[in-house]
């Protein structure tokens, strides 16, 4: 059997003398969208940072295709595909659509795929070719996280990690941003998305990892955890129940 894209094993992670995550284990299969849900607190941001390289592990392993990372610099990782979007955007709010999106591609590997690239990026959000002149801090909330993706998708991906795409954002847009990311993945883009709208999360996602208190507590099918009594008592509540809900 293939190695999975991403592979995260046995991973604990401090702030100093804080333990965040314990004995976290999850994989990522080529291909798929898995979502990793949970409270606020839950180590669901940590654990992203510490695949992105941006914070260390106590112990444990990852590996991209089979290759350990785990002690790699962050903007390795990245040349290796793994592109994080994090929470709050992070956007250059002072540069124009199109500057924004020219630093995704700022990798010696992406910058014969610009064009490409491009074509890609405005195919999936046709407002950012209509902005593409304007500053990236005027846009409206919901037109800031499709730029924040697109500048991933500039960077040509293996795997893109969203943490929390839907933070802030109307139910209108929420809807919108959830269409987007299944289209997305349907272009064969692998997704690990960080969710707190737990019900939508589960609708889109191909396999899920629910994080409490810094553990894995559950994992399985998006569809079978959506309807699991559990999830949809602690996260989801009674009216979400319904599979069509």
């Amino acid at each position: 059997m293939a190695n999975p894209l991403l592979e995260v094993k046995d991973l604990d992670v401090s702030y100093g003398d804080i333990h965040v995550l314990w004995d976290v284990s999850l994989s990522v299969e080529e291909g798929t969208i898995v979502a990793l849900v949970g409270a606020n607190g839950a180590g669901k941001t940590t654990l992203l940072k510490t695949v992105s390289g941006l914070m260390h592990a106590r112990k444990g392993e990852i590996t991209l295709s089979g290759e350990p990372i785990q002690h790699l610099r962050a903007q390795e990782i990245v040349d290796r595909g793994v592109i994080h979007v994090p929470e709050g955007r992070r956007l250059f709010a002072s540069l124009t659509v199109m500057e924004n999106l020219r630093l995704g591609a700022y990798l010696p590997r992406t910058r014969p795929l610009f064009a490409e690239s491009l074509e890609r990026v405005f195919s999936l959000f046709p407002v950012l070719k209509d902005r593409k002149e304007q500053k990236a801090g005027t846009l409206s909330g919901g037109e800031q996280q499709m730029l924040a993706i697109g500048r991933a998708v500039m960077a040509h991906p293996r795997l893109v990690m969203l943490d929390e795409p839907s933070l802030g954002l109307s139910p209108i847009l929420v809807k919108t941003i959830f269409q987007l990311i299944s289209t997305l993945n349907e272009q064969k883009t692998t997704i690990l998305l960080v969710e707190q709208n737990v019900n939508q999360a589960l609708k889109i996602a191909h396999q899920a990892y629910v994080l409490k208190n810094g553990k894995i507590v559950m994992c399985g099918r998006g569809c079978d955890l959506l309807v699991n009594e559990e999830v949809c008592k602690a996260y989801i509540g009674e009216r979400a129940r319904k599979p069509n809900g």
